[in-house]
């Protein structure tokens, strides 16, 4: 089904033609009537949307085997500076090269007997190419430019772009199909199409994370790496209008993700729709959702109305999915996902429902956490960070609708930066309050197989929670909040130093912090009258509930310590809701660290 629904995306996107492909290209060289350089060679570079930096203009070119090229010959027209203008900074290599730009100059020659018309410019072309002091010109300006051996180089004579003639254009396709009737056939059911026909002797590249990679490969002609008689494609088969449809469309695909960064991990996810999507690609909405877009979606899932703007009814139209990686030379699929569009959207609206939290401030709840923010929160630098089949196991999670297939890794990673992230000196934030890590952590407790009736895990602070986990963390929140109040601003606060040890064994930990609350209500009070009494009388109640819950527990399993962090993080942020808490809040931050 996978390659049947690439084969369909490059028949819808044009893809997938046997006699041209696309290429990124850098430089136009132009060059005059008689051979001679005309002004600077042009770098074509365009601005990647959306994004730092550029990258080569994509072009049509004449498609050629990539093992054909290989052995000795080049592309026709556009290759790179090393076969097409001979520009060899490595020595060693400077003998192949000759080959190859002897074979470049020779698809010329024969092009200019079958191009009446383009005759004259193609062999002004090759009597440039072929002028060691024109290309000794050219190599100056190119180093000057900065530009690579390995860069792509398209050609130009008088300001025309010999790629585009359509004389030119013609005759490659016709030798195109004389090559292949001409070549060795091997006929076969194509396991792609179900058709019978002739099937591909190799497969081409494939350009995955800067590598050539392929799905279907084999090794070189031994009896080792036969099955029944068959030798290399054909122990696979496809045919070649298959093979170069799935290519294209693996090509194309890769790097769309590319340019919108969902390459990481050592890992590619593509994503695509069997029917044309009308203005909005659902895989967008993951990567940067605005809160307009997921208020709609949860709206139209509720509604039951559609959302995407999608040509086709959604209940029909298919949604794609795969993570490639690549193994040497060899293509992995790490995963597939196909689901209807309905689902998707299903799925999504829930995933937005389960890592909605309330916003530091208390302002209100927030759900539009990009997955960037949701991976980053788990790491100190960079997402290599995390085990590698994390990230994709958290889109599939989104996407999908499914149980975490690593909550227990995930949680863990949150959990861990959570703890580990005290409040810096100079820094009035606190990053134990990242709302994106408690997502994330809300929506693994969400979707655990443990998860059980009386667990705690709402968006806003429960007032009424019977979890034992939540209401520890909401204490110690309380604590921290008293010790502000009665302090002001300190070094490293109660939270600073033992957030760890609560989280993980209350019972041992808030022994010694008990010790200090007299002391802190009679502060507090003294600064701000009457916020002493009020946070005994919060931890009175909270310490109530706790002992008939059976008392503070000597130990927090992994899931416990996530109901304890949210406890902690939803107390904090009603506290920002009450006008005479934030009031008192502010004045103590201002003042000077103190001891009792």
């Amino acid at each position: 089904m996978m390659l049947q629904a690439l084969i369909a995306y490059a028949e819808r996107e044009g893809l997938g033609d046997l006699d041209f492909e696309p290429i990124g290209v850098r430089w136009l060289i132009d060059i005059t009537s008689d051979g001679k350089l005309r002004g600077q060679p042009i770098c074509l570079d365009e601005p990647i949307t959306g994004r730092k930096g550029t990258r080569p203009k994509r072009v049509i070119r004449p498609r050629s085997d990539p093992d054909f090229v290989s052995h000795g010959r080049s592309y026709f027209l556009c290759d790179n500076l090393e076969r097409s203008a001979l520009w060899v900074e490595d020595e060693t290599k400077l003998a192949a090269r000759q080959i190859n730009q002897a074979y470049f100059l020779s698809l010329l020659t024969e092009a200019a007997s079958g191009c009446p018309v383009n005759c004259d410019k193609l062999k002004a072309l090759s009597k440039f190419l072929s002028d060691q002091d024109e290309l000794e010109r050219l190599y100056g300006i190119l180093k000057t430019s900065k530009a690579k051996t390995s860069d792509n180089a398209l050609y130009a004579v008088d300001g025309t772009e010999l790629i585009r003639a359509d004389e030119i254009k013609h005759w490659w396709r016709k030798k195109n199909h004389g090559l292949r009737e001409s070549s060795d056939r091997t006929e076969a059911i194509c396991l792609a199409t179900g058709e019978f026909g002739t099937v591909c002797r190799t497969t081409g590249f494939i350009k995955l994370q800067g590598e050539d990679t392929k799905l279907i490969s084999f090794n070189k002609e031994c009896p080792a790496f036969e099955s029944f008689g068959l030798s290399q494609g054909a122990n696979a088969p496809v045919s070649t209008i298959a093979e170069e449809k799935f290519r294209s469309s693996f090509n194309s695909l890769i790097e769309i993700s590319r340019a919108k960064g969902l390459t990481f991990s050592g890992t590619s996810y593509l994503n695509w729709t069997r029917d044309p999507m009308a203005d909005a690609d659902p895989m967008d909405d993951l990567l940067a959702p605005n809160p307009d877009a997921v208020a709609s979606l949860i709206r139209a899932h509720q509604n039951g109305s559609p959302y995407f703007g999608l040509e086709s009814d959604e209940e029909r139209n298919l949604y794609y999915c795969m993570s490639l990686s690549a193994n040497g030379a060899r293509i992995v699929v790490r995963d597939w996902l196909e689901l209807t569009v309905k689902a998707l959207k299903d799925n999504m609206a829930h995933w937005f429902e389960d890592i909605s939290i309330i916003a530091p401030d208390g302002s209100g709840p927030k759900g539009d956490f990009k997955l960037w923010a949701l991976l980053y929160s788990m790491v100190r630098e960079g997402i290599d960070e995390l085990p590698p089949p994390l990230p994709g196991q958290i889109i599939k999670c989104a996407l999908a609708g499914r149980q975490l297939d690593m909550p227990q890794t995930a949680l863990a990673a949150a959990l861990h930066r959570q703890v580990i992230e005290c409040r810096k000196p100079d820094d009035k934030s606190d990053p134990k309050l990242n709302p994106a890590r408690m997502a994330l952590i809300k929506c693994c407790l969400l979707r655990s197989p443990n998860r059980k009736p009386t667990d705690t895990m709402t968006t806003e602070l429960d007032t009424n929670s019977k979890d034992m986990a939540y209401r520890c963390g909401q204490l110690f929140a309380v604590i921290g909040r008293l010790q502000l109040l009665a302090l002001g601003r300190v070094g490293a606060s109660i939270a600073d130093r033992t957030y760890g040890g609560v989280a993980t064994h209350p019972a041992t930990t808030l022994g010694p912090i008990f010790t200090k609350l007299v002391p802190y209500f009679k502060k507090a009070n003294s600064r701000f009258p009457g916020s002493g009494t009020n946070k005994q009388k919060e931890i009175e109640v909270l310490a109530t509930v706790i002992e008939q819950l059976g008392g503070l527990p000597k130990t927090l399993a992994l899931e416990e310590q996530g109901r304890f962090a949210l406890g902690y993080y939803c107390q904090l942020a009603q506290y920002r809701t009450d006008k005479l808490e934030a009031d008192a809040a502010k004045a103590a931050e201002e003042l000077a660290d103190e001891e009792i």
